[in-house]
C-alpha cells in the first residue's frame, strides 16, 4: 500500500499502439498490392514517393503507420524510371490527303562553262 502523502504514479498509456502501428515490407507489399521484392527494389532505387524506413526490426525495414499515410495517392503507377512509350510520327501513307497533289512543271536545264547545271526560267 502507498502512504496517503505519496504522489500516485498513474501514467498514461503510450500513444503508440505497439507493433500494430508498424508496417514491415510484407505488410506494405500487401497494402500496395505488389510483391515483396518490388518494395525492396523501390527502396534500393530510392523512389521519391516511398519514404525511407523509420527503423529496422529483426534486420528488416519498418515504417510507422503515420509515415505511410496517403501512400496510395502518392504512388506513381508503372515501373519507376521507365521512359514514356515512344510513339512514332505518322508516316506519309497515314496522313489523309485533302486534295490533288500540285504538279510542278519541269524547267529547262542548261550547262554553263563551270559544269554546273542551272535552271533556266
Amino acid at each position: 500500500m502507498l502512504p496517503d502523502d505519496a504522489p500516485s504514479h498513474t501514467s498514461t498509456p503510450p500513444t503508440s499502439t505497439g507493433l500494430a502501428d508498424l508496417y514491415d515490407i510484407a505488410r506494405l507489399a500487401d497494402r500496395l498490392g505488389v510483391e515483396h521484392a518490388t518494395i525492396r527494389v523501390w527502396l534500393s532505387r530510392k523512389v521519391p514517393w516511398l519514404p525511407q524506413p523509420d527503423g529496422r526490426l529483426n534486420g528488416g525495414a519498418v515504417w510507422r503507420a503515420t509515415t505511410l499515410e496517403g501512400i496510395e495517392t502518392r504512388r506513381e503507377r508503372g515501373r519507376p524510371g521507365r521512359k514514356p512509350k515512344f510513339v512514332p510520327a505518322p508516316s506519309a501513307a497515314e496522313v489523309p490527303r485533302t486534295g490533288m497533289i500540285p504538279v510542278v512543271p519541269r524547267t529547262a536545264v542548261s550547262d554553263d562553262d563551270t559544269g554546273r547545271e542551272q535552271r533556266v526560267g
